[in-house]
């Protein structure tokens, strides 16, 4: 495996974070993110861009959402079986996540032009990170997360939207025993799903057996979480490969339990209760990692680093909360069999990379 190019995607914000990539029929890609000034600031949109595969040039980013009372976060891009692709997000009251609603944009055109905004769930407290999947029934299924300040987030828990009729009706199932267990990324084929873990300690799995309807207690596997996100997806080839940060918490003096983008942190205290459950925060997220696994992510292998400097400062963080920060990956594999990621760089922009898998 190796870099075959790479690319910082145009963007007029100051900070720029979570990308989700989609592959588009004529070989484009569609990336979308959050930018802003900061995390949970109102001003905190989704944006999007397009990449030209043979101009070889990512499009100047195009403002999807713009709410001035709530900060607009994690978008993902999913393509609906009957062609359309949605713009998934989140949408909450600045930094209070137990207020975040689901809203979505629709596309007819390949993402030219796209519908009104609308809500899709306005259950308080609902957070997404990656798109839905659709099971071998023929069933949409969209991870979602409840998210709470009340324990500094330790009691967030996994649940799997799902939707018997493309997306009118939803029902909503609990993963059992996914307290502190969140971004749940369902694999294609409804067998496996990973998630990040609030404790900061090991990527977690849980398995299924009947299309995703249900899924089995997280565990961990072998693999280092930070308390940030993660992304798998199965290859051609049949084996999964997974992008992360590859470390976690050690007690060091940056790990707070407090998140780095609150900026007054005694009113985040107040309003909350830290217990031993609670999350873990300020693991560095650095390095940036490729695994494999051929047994349904049991085990893994390195396949490559992406990115390792720790020291990276951007001249926006004068803090250094976001030192050597590569973080939040998308990873889709595309019809020439190159790998695309896309990732945030020191939250400076979102850079994009593709890869070949043969050395």
């Amino acid at each position: 495996m190796k870099i075959v190019a790479s690319r910082a995607i145009p963007t007029p914000c100051l900070s720029n974070h979570a990308s989700n990539l989609l592959a588009l029929d004529d070989g484009d890609l569609l990336c979308c993110w959050f930018g802003g000034s900061m995390e949970g600031s109102s001003d905190i949109s989704i944006y999007l861009s397009r990449f030209d595969h043979a101009a070889g040039g990512w499009s100047e980013a195009i403002r999807m959402s713009d709410d001035a009372q709530r900060s607009e976060q994690n978008p993902a891009l999913f393509r609906h079986p009957s062609g359309q692709i949605w713009l998934l997000y989140t949408a909450q009251l600045k930094t209070d996540q137990g207020t975040a609603i689901v809203r979505m944009r629709r596309s007819d055109d390949e993402g030219k032009s796209w519908a009104p905004i609308e809500t899709l769930f306005d259950s308080e407290g609902t957070f997404i990170r990656h798109p839905p999947v659709v099971n071998p029934k023929g069933q949409i299924l969209l991870p979602v997360w409840f998210s709470s300040m009340k324990n500094a987030f330790g009691n967030d828990r996994s649940l799997v939207q799902i939707s018997d009729d493309g997306g009118n009706c939803w029902r909503l199932k609990e993963v059992p025993g996914s307290e502190g267990c969140v971004h749940m990324n369902i694999l294609p084929d409804c067998r496996v799903a990973f998630y990040r873990r609030r404790k900061a300690d090991h990527i977690f799995r849980s398995v299924s057996d009947d299309g995703g309807l249900t899924w089995s207690r997280p565990e961990a596997t072998t693999l280092p979480n930070n308390n940030s996100s993660i992304q798998a997806i199965g290859l051609y080839d049949g084996r999964l490969l997974i992008i992360y940060n590859h470390i976690s918490a050690a007690g060091r003096d940056c790990e707070s339990a407090v998140p780095p983008w609150i900026q007054d942190k005694e009113a985040f205290l107040a309003q909350c209760e830290v217990t031993e459950n609670s999350a873990i925060w300020g693991v560095p997220r650095n390095p940036l990692i490729i695994a494999s696994s051929r047994d349904l992510g049991k085990s893994w292998q390195q396949e490559l680093v992406v990115e390792d400097d720790p020291d990276l400062l951007s001249a926006h963080d004068s803090k250094g909360a976001f030192r050597g920060d590569y973080s939040y990956p998308s990873i889709i594999q595309t019809a020439d069999g190159h790998l695309q990621i896309s990732y945030s760089y020191l939250r400076d922009y979102i850079k994009h990379v593709t890869l070949s898998i043969e050395d």
